[in-house]
């Protein structure tokens, strides 16, 4: 029997519709969607959705938590063993340019797996910076941005992390910090030249994630790209390298879209 077929609708304040074609149903027995987030281990990490006429709806009020939902059908009373749900069409045009309301940044995109089935990426994000345009020249890069949730105020900046590497038996973390530019409704912008973060010399690929930091001792957040229905940036955005003595720098996006800078050597 082939697995059912999902096709969804998104709008921008969170709620998902699900419309099921090929869902074989016994007369009489219940049927549902069950969203479960992968690693997850508690209730909290199984979520139904009944389903009327093949349709199920996830609103926006329901919590999810940030990370992958795989989506299954099942049938009969509280099943947890379900048939995974092949993708149909996707309509997702409300997330692009999607500016958030007030509370916490929630995202929900439904996407197709690698071995095609339908999945959920969540975001869930309090305050939210999210990145925009990139420019870049003289061997440095520009980032401007949002901050949602928060205020970028006197003295704020953006910082690169490096953990280290695990070659070197838990290199202690590097940080280097650059001033941000604050302006109105949240807007941000900052400059980060590469050669500050190619000492000691580049022997191996590091990754420094980056971090805005709306003022002086506030809670470091995390710079991402999410408002939109891109669920997976790596590979998406691409950015020229930087070329340097022995070493090269580009700005590349995490498979979760965080924004970060990648050194490697050179050769």
């Amino acid at each position: 029997m082939s697995a059912p077929t999902a096709h969804c609708v998104a709008d921008a304040a969170g709620t998902v519709t699900f419309e099921l074609t090929g869902a074989h149903q016994v007369p009489g027995s219940t049927a549902e969607l069950l969203l479960r987030r992968r690693g997850g281990g508690t209730p909290a990490d199984e979520v139904r959705l009944p389903l009327t006429a093949r349709r199920a709806v996830l609103d926006r009020g329901t919590p999810l938590a940030e990370g992958r939902w795989d989506v299954l059908h099942v049938t009969g009373p509280g099943a947890r063993d379900g048939r995974p749900v092949r993708p149909g069409t996707r309509d997702v045009r409300a997330l692009v340019d999607r500016v958030p309301g007030s509370g916490p940044v929630a995202v929900r995109v439904p996407y197709p797996t690698a071995d095609g089935r339908l999945a959920l990426r969540c975001w869930v994000r309090a305050p939210h910076a999210e990145a925009g345009a990139l420019h870049l020249a003289d061997g440095s890069m520009t980032v401007r941005g949002v901050l949602y949730g928060a205020e970028p105020g006197h003295g704020a900046t953006a910082e690169a992390r490096w953990c280290g590497s695990p070659r070197a038996g838990g290199t202690a973390p590097r940080t280097h910090r650059v001033p941000v530019t604050a302006g109105a409704g949240g807007a941000f912008a900052f400059t980060l030249p590469y050669a500050a973060l190619a000492e000691p010399p580049v022997s191996e690929r590091r990754l420094w994630d980056l971090w805005l930091l709306p003022e002086p001792g506030a809670p470091a957040v995390r710079l991402a790209r999410i408002l939109d229905d891109i669920w997976d940036r790596e590979r998406v955005h691409v950015y020229p390298a930087h070329r340097a003595d022995g070493w090269l720098a580009a700005p590349r996006y995490s498979g979760d879209n965080n924004l970060r800078v990648c050194l490697a050597p050179a050769d």
